[in-house]
């Protein structure tokens, strides 16, 4: 009679946001945070990252068994059995940089700038988790209560996820329930290299999909919504055709997205430019931040995380000292260097439905004497001047009150009190803000 031996689950995941997954420090990188490196110089997902994130999504929907947690004093080796990963494309990576906001200013903090080491949106990577059943036979239903969430879109993974970093889903996710008849077939160190291959080939007949998880993880109230650009037709107007204004976003990226920075067909040009004079001309002082899916040349701009999530804890933080309140709420939602934040948020990134155009603007300082541009005090800026873009948000293990906190942060955006981006006072970052979805809120925000 057979006896349970090893469910091995397989699929592929694939990034919905840029990832960073640390590794050793290089002292000849100029990165501050580079990307895991195996020795051949290949991205590395490592299994000991991959099965700290399993571990973290099952510790959100119950205790965690010993046996997978592999407690009992560190010497009992866990059921979960996670593989290292490499992307099975070679990606090129992308630096994110980050930087701290000044509230009292709303511009950088000094000595406060530092960037991250990062792969871009759809880069993919196969997945292989070993169960052993033969020890814990329930170990592999949890698996697949877990990669059932993964399958579905909370899959949180690396460094940075509070600020748009890390968010994956899996596809394609099989699950291959091996006996003790099948003890000579796995493990089979003849076909290590790919072991999703060899899988997939030798037990095709045992393969189960994995369905994704119609209920959300407990705790778990996913929020989103779109920020707009554009025309400004405000909805209280009788008229609806009427334009009060022009909305644009204008978000600085590293140093080396101006060098990359190019021409396309996104941006507005003066009637009668040639095509090889703007090609020439082009030569931003600063460019928005801009991105390309693995897969896919073309760089649009996109919204990080970590810019929408500076604006919204410091708009907090003001509203509640406005209203002579503490600001627990603040450091409960967005975190703190001792604690982790409860409110997630990720990067956003244009609607491919939604028209996107891109402007090119001069900028000058006056001279108050001549009413001429002053000296040297002339730029030009990138802005984008219409589009869509989807961001979403999670928020975990919130009390009422941090929930209420949140609707009032989410009603300010909507009556257009938040500016995200650069150029603020110049009329930059000032959007339209649609909330879509919050869990729990049948009036909406």
């Amino acid at each position: 009679m057979s006896q349970p031996y090893r469910t091995l689950f397989v699929g592929t995941l694939v990034q919905d946001s840029f990832l960073s997954v640390g590794g050793r420090e290089d002292p000849v990188s100029s990165l501050d945070s580079p990307f895991c490196l195996d020795g051949l110089g290949r991205p590395t997902l490592r299994g000991t990252g991959l099965a700290g994130a399993l571990v973290a999504t099952l510790r959100r929907m119950q205790p965690v068994p010993a046996t997978i947690s592999g407690s009992q004093n560190g010497r009992q080796p866990s059921v979960w059995r996670c593989f290292n990963s490499h992307p099975l494309s070679q990606p090129s990576s992308v630096v994110r940089q980050h930087v701290a906001i000044d509230a009292r200013t709303g511009a950088a903090a000094t000595g406060m700038l530092f960037d991250v080491e990062t792969l871009p949106p759809g880069t993919r990577w196969p997945f292989l988790l070993e169960v052993d059943t033969s020890r814990d036979p329930e170990a592999a239903d949890l698996a697949r209560q877990v990669l059932g969430h993964w399958a579905a879109g909370r899959c949180l993974l690396g460094r940075e996820v509070a600020r748009g970093l890390g968010w994956l889903h899996l596809e394609r996710g099989r699950e291959y329930v091996l006996t003790s008849e099948h003890l000579e077939q796995w493990p089979c160190a003849c076909d290590a290299n790919d072991y999703p291959g060899y899988i997939a080939s030798q037990f095709q007949a045992l393969a189960r999909p994995i369905e994704p998880a119609a209920a959300p993880l407990p705790d778990w109230c996913e929020i989103s919504g779109t920020l707009t650009a554009g025309d400004y037709k405000p909805a209280w107007h009788g008229d609806g055709d009427s334009v009060w204004g022009l909305d644009s976003l204008s978000i600085g990226g590293h140093a080396g997205d101006e060098l990359i920075a190019h021409w396309n067909d996104h941006f507005i040009a003066p009637h009668g430019l040639a095509k090889e004079a703007r090609d020439s001309l082009f030569d931003p002082d600063f460019t928005v931040v801009t991105c390309a899916r693995e897969g896919d040349d073309r760089r649009l701009p996109y919204i990080p995380g970590s810019s929408l999530r500076g604006p919204l804890r410091h708009a907090l933080a003001r509203w509640r000292r406005a209203q002579g309140e503490g600001t627990e709420d603040v450091d409960t939602l967005f975190g703190t260097t001792r604690q982790s934040a409860k409110l997630l948020i990720q990067d956003a990134f244009p609607d491919p439905d939604a028209e996107l155009s891109l402007a090119w603007f001069q900028h000058h300082a006056e001279d108050e004497f001549t009413a001429s541009t002053y000296g040297s005090g002339k730029f030009d800026r990138v802005a984008v001047m219409q589009g869509r873009f989807r961001w979403r948000m999670v928020l975990e293990g919130a009390s009422p009150e941090q929930r209420q906190a949140l609707r009032e942060l989410l009603a300010l955006a909507k009556h257009g009190q938040i500016g995200i981006g650069g150029g603020q006072w110049r009329g930059h970052g000032w959007l339209r803000w649609q909330i879509d979805r919050f869990d729990g809120e049948e009036d909406g925000v």
